[in-house]
């Protein structure tokens, strides 16, 4: 295959040299291998010297120069942009108060993850402690930053968002206006749901939450539609399409004539069947469906 045909068949394939196919040929399987390659190669000498530099400057923190340069050859395994995620994490930290010690090992450990995982410890660590969404203490703020970073499965970019929009729905006078602790609970209870819904979790929560609360056949307070909301969407995005629809055929004369306690219950078992399986596959994010796809194909 020519290098006007290679150039083609990546344009046609979106940028993916791995599954491009050209006249019924594919791409050379060395394509295939150098693309892969890619996404393990690493400036790791760059790291080292930029973690070095900040270490040097650093009004933050102070450490001996041997333990410097250990700190340097450990941030520069976490190849591209370590050397800044790391920096990023010790910053923060330091400024909340966090001894030298516990602050490097978390900063160790964020600047091994991905951009987006490190993005989200940082955004969502730094609104729960600070106190922009729910003034939490350093252990819980934690803990929830953990949760939605480094041992979430789903996509971070979403869960991040998703995470920011629905504290401030849930806090907006004009839509929930939830006493704190309530709101806190919730959101963070909804956002775990994003790794099952794709597109993000707000817009369908949003969508069904004013449903729930505003269409005539359900007119339900605040409380019964946080949990309905809930309970329908944990079942994965075809849920509400399920639960609407079995509501209206249930309490129709000529579908199964229920009164609306009945139809609520059918609706919900209908939306809870959603899915095969144990629970609804996780979306994974760009990351990992990478990896998922590479390791498919060895």
């Amino acid at each position: 295959m020519d290098i006007l045909k290679i150039a083609l068949a990546l344009i046609l394939s979106g940028g993916s040299l791995a599954h491009a196919e050209l006249d019924g040929d594919d791409v050379d399987p060395r394509l295939e291998l150098i693309e892969r390659q890619t996404h393990k190669l690493c400036g790791s000498t760059e790291e080292f010297i930029k973690t070095l530099q900040f270490l040097h400057t650093s009004k933050d923190v102070s450490f001996a120069e041997d333990a410097s340069r250990k700190i340097a050859e450990k941030v520069s395994t976490g190849c591209d942009g370590a050397a800044g995620r790391f920096a990023q994490v010790l910053t923060l930290l330091k400024s909340v108060g966090l001894s030298d010690r516990k602050s490097l090992e978390m900063a160790l450990e964020f600047a091994s993850e991905t951009p987006e995982v490190q993005k989200n410890f940082s955004e969502i660590f730094s609104k729960t402690f600070l106190g922009e969404f729910f003034d939490y203490e350093y252990p819980l703020a934690a803990k929830l930053a953990y949760e939605l970073s480094r041992d979430y499965h789903g996509d971070p970019v979403q869960v991040r968002e998703d995470f920011i929009d629905l504290v401030r729905f849930c806090k907006d006078g004009k839509n929930l206006d939830l006493p704190m602790k309530m709101c806190a609970e919730y959101t963070v209870k909804l956002a775990r749901l994003t790794a099952f819904h794709a597109q993000g979790i707000r817009e369908p929560f949003k969508k069904l939450f004013k449903e729930l609360r505003t269409k005539p056949e359900f007119a339900l307070d605040v409380k019964k539609s946080l949990e309905i909301a809930y309970n329908v969407l944990k079942s994965g995005p075809r849920a509400p399409e399920n639960f609407f629809s079995a509501y209206a055929f249930a309490v129709k004369k000529d579908g199964l004539d229920y009164n609306r306690q009945q139809a609520m219950a059918f609706a919900l078992r209908m939306s809870d069947r959603s899915y095969l399986g144990d629970h609804p596959p996780v979306v994974p994010g760009v990351a990992g469906f990478k990896e998922m796809t590479r390791a498919a194909n060895r």
